[in-house]
């Protein structure tokens, strides 16, 4: 029953924005509310939001609303974001530390901010998902 509301939802609500998967290699820096900061791998991005694989507890990232992302031409760039899902991944149930993957989606942005997670986007992003 549920694939086939899941396949309804696919069918019906669509992406504002085409998502891309990236290269291996490609991180962004997640600022909790502490002065620690976390590098994570990113998984996939759009100019809507993304998601990424980090080690941990939901908890350490709970106090986080803020991305840094690297881009050649700016330095580092924040983009504010909102959680949309947290969950574990499949492969951390054999491990101690659990590997999770989250799922953001950016907030508001200027017309700056969105020309540089498009360049972002550009040079990382290998192939539509």
């Amino acid at each position: 029953m549920s694939n086939i509301i899941n396949f309804f939802r696919m069918l019906f609500k669509r992406r504002m924005h085409q998502r891309f998967a990236v290269k291996s290699g490609t991180f962004v820096i997640v600022s909790p509310g502490t002065d620690q900061e976390q590098r994570v791998q990113v998984i996939d991005i759009s100019q809507g939001g993304a998601a990424f694989i980090y080690q941990g507890s939901p908890e350490e990232l709970k106090a986080s609303g803020v991305l840094k992302v690297l881009t050649d031409a700016q330095g580092l760039e924040e983009v504010n974001y909102d959680t949309v899902s947290d969950k574990l991944t499949s492969e951390s149930q054999q491990t101690q530390e659990p590997f999770r993957r989250r799922s953001v989606k950016f907030k508001w942005m200027g017309v700056l901010e969105q020309a540089q997670l498009k360049s972002f986007i550009k040079e990382t992003g290998i192939a539509p998902k």
